[in-house]
């Protein structure tokens, strides 16, 4: 507005028939002039929309981070983790692993904590676990500690990880682009005040880091009418004796061998009558028709309801094509217990 202001002036000057030699130079000095407030004007606002925009980003940054270490909230710890259930069931095909989930259905499920930092953490943790192992079944589970409101998130394999290069990892010292999301979840892990734990146990690979999460409302009680029974043909014992401790919750009794031999004689024995056939897709995928077709048989006999298991994206079709509903691991308690109402 000044330099059109100015420009205005300089205009009338011009046109004035009284303007003469003096007024002329007068004149020139003026746009001369108005030339450079207005070259002036121009970079200083340039310049100041630069640290504006550098300061701001600075600034925004900084403000991120507050709110993000400070960032609790209340929710059910459950279905926070299960947003990412559908990515980990997909990526575990890749080296055909099973990621099970495991939470006690009598705990407590609502807490105020900061959902976003845990359950980054735990993804990263997995995601890293998944691409590192092979035809593994790998365990999360939380548990409350001895200490009050406070739980520990536990992430095991059995199979045998490089202890050195994940330490390094977890420290932020591994410039290996293999170990990211280690020290991405070590990262997170950092800003609700703990630390990631790496051992190895019985041959067992084991991640744990605890979390504090403040109780909102008390355990939920389950209601046991009437006692069932299940079959669980399962090839993990790891995935076996979850399902075996989810289903106890419930009020579903089950039998101590996972074997196909084992659950098929129970399936034929005239004298035991199961309610749930729950069968590992990887099982289905290689048993012949003539097995197969047993199991339908006994089902007309029987009436019991079968439930596949489906441990990753491979074996959906499988699990599709035979039964009567599936189970996609990871899987919430939830989802097990609407299937055996």
């Amino acid at each position: 507005m000044r330099a059109l202001f100015l420009l205005f002036i300089a205009d009338l000057l011009l046109a004035s028939e009284a303007i003469g030699i003096e007024g002329y130079i007068a004149s020139s000095i003026l746009f001369f002039l108005i030339v450079l407030l207005i070259a002036i004007n121009n970079n200083s606002v340039e310049n100041k929309s630069q640290k504006l925009i550098r300061t701001s980003n600075k600034s925004l940054a900084k403000l991120n981070l507050i709110f993000f270490q400070n960032r609790v909230e209340n929710g059910d710890i459950v279905e926070r983790l299960e947003l990412f259930f559908k990515v980990l069931h997909s990526k575990s095909s890749q080296n055909q692993n099973s990621i099970i989930f495991s939470y006690p259905p009598k705990e407590a499920r609502y807490f105020s904590a900061n959902f976003k930092a845990i359950t980054n953490a735990t993804h990263n943790i997995l995601s890293f676990v998944n691409k590192s192992v092979n035809n593994s079944s790998i365990l999360l589970s939380i548990k409350p500690t001895k200490n009050p409101n406070e739980y520990q998130v536990l992430i095991k394999t059995s199979a045998h990880m490089n202890s050195s290069e994940i330490k390094k990892a977890l420290e932020n010292k591994n410039k290996n682009i293999n170990y990211k999301f280690l020290s991405i979840a070590s990262n997170y892990v950092e800003l609700i005040g703990s630390k990631i734990e790496f051992n190895i146990k019985a041959n067992n690979s084991i991640f744990s880091f605890n979390i504090i999460m403040h109780q909102l409302s008390q355990p939920q009680t389950i209601e046991i009418t009437t006692q069932k029974n299940a079959l669980v043909a399962y090839e993990s014992q790891t995935g076996f004796f979850t399902i075996v401790a989810q289903l106890s919750a419930y009020g579903v009794s089950t039998q101590p061998e996972s074997s196909w031999e084992s659950v098929k004689n129970h399936i034929t024995d005239m004298l035991y009558k199961p309610n749930f056939l729950f069968i590992q897709a990887k099982i289905l995928k290689k048993l012949p028709y003539s097995e197969l077709n047993l199991i339908k048989e006994w089902q007309k006999i029987k009436g019991f309801k079968i439930i596949t298991i489906s441990d990753n994206e491979y074996y959906d079709e499988v699990a599709s094509s035979f039964g009567d509903a599936i189970l996609y691991q990871p899987y919430t308690t939830d989802e097990l217990s609407s299937l055996i109402e």
